[in-house]
């Protein structure tokens, strides 16, 4: 007989928690020690997590060509780290919003791996019709209109404003750096956003830190990838173990 509800349920309570890998793309250590604070506050007992910083290339992405280099960075920290794990990880984020390597990290690794562009894109696509993005670097915008075409999702955007900088200087969430971006995300609601995405990994966790309420809804793009992550483990673990539930004694072999 198939597994009731019932039985899922109490089964589910009892479960490890959830085996999950959260690479930086770029080589700052120190942005690497705030992205795992800030998913061991977001998830609690329900993960156990292990974060790598990419073991070479920029300290923070801002080109193509730095992406580039990236991108095999976060393959060779992705495949190292899951060679060296006792059990599988059940998900993958990786930490940079242009997604560096994010197809042969998806080829390589036998679980979910999720970007923090499409997350939160996704995530923006249900708070609203159309969708803004505010981040640091002015070569990002054209980077990111190219991201946005691959998903499909470029109609629905309604611009990306890119403040000026350097991106881990906003890391330190300063009065006039949460002043900067308080004023983009006014900026996006007024090209038309419904919701607007804070990107990368320099802004994650930035919220707390503005100076007023944003006028319309703001997508954290790290932790709607986190949020993303999670949900998609437990799909899959859900599905091995109802799976594994329905098998009655007859379907083994030799019964």
């Amino acid at each position: 007989m198939p597994a009731t509800l019932d039985t899922l349920s109490a089964d589910r309570q009892g479960a490890s928690p959830y085996r999950l890998l959260v690479v930086n793309g770029n080589t700052t250590a120190t942005l690497t020690d705030s992205l795992a604070l800030q998913a061991r506050a977001f998830f609690g007992a329900a993960v156990q997590l292990r974060s790598v910083t990419a073991p070479f290339g920029p300290p923070y992405i801002a080109s193509r060509a730095e992406a580039a280099i990236s991108a095999h960075a976060v393959l060779a920290a992705v495949e190292r780290e899951a060679a060296l794990a006792e059990q599988p990880f059940e998900a993958c984020v990786l930490a940079c919003f242009g997604e560096p390597g994010i197809g042969a990290v998806r080829e390589r690794l036998n679980a979910p791996v999720v970007g923090m562009a499409e997350a939160s894109i996704m995530t923006a696509m249900q708070r609203g019709d159309r969708y803004a993005i505010v981040t640091v670097g002015q070569r990002w915008p054209a980077m990111l209109r190219e991201q946005i075409r691959q998903l499909g999702v470029d109609s629905r955007c309604a611009g990306i404003l890119a403040l000026p900088g350097n991106a881990l200087d906003y890391a330190s969430r300063s009065s006039e750096s949460a002043a900067a971006v308080s004023g983009a995300l006014d900026q996006a609601a007024e090209l038309g956003a419904d919701v607007v995405i804070v990107a990368g990994a320099a802004l994650a966790g930035y919220l707390p830190s503005l100076p007023r309420p944003p006028r319309v809804p703001v997508i954290d793009s790290y932790r709607a990838a986190l949020a993303q992550a999670l949900a998609l483990a437990s799909l899959e673990r859900a599905h091995h173990f109802a799976y594994s539930r329905s098998r009655s004694p007859s379907d083994s072999p030799g019964q």
